[in-house]
């Protein structure tokens, strides 16, 4: 993955948990109980994007149902 802020296209669990101020096993258990919006999976790998989840963030981190919804109008 490209390194730096706003270049960076897909973040790790562990880059997504950091930039939300939470630890990476609180991540994954908010991820697994659908707290998150939902991942890009490649393969064995997950993935969010910096974009959405700053506008998940700023939306208030609802979870990932009320996420869609919000998203589809």
């Amino acid at each position: 993955m490209a390194k730096g802020n706003d270049s960076q296209l897909l973040l790790t669990a562990a880059e997504a948990a950091k930039r939300c101020g939470c630890s990476i096993r609180t991540w994954r258990t908010r991820d697994r109980i659908g707290l998150t919006p939902p991942p890009i999976r490649i393969g064995r790998s997950v993935y969010w994007r910096p974009e959405e989840l700053s506008a998940w963030v700023e939306a208030g981190c609802p979870d990932r149902k009320t996420w869609l919804e919000q998203q589809r109008g």
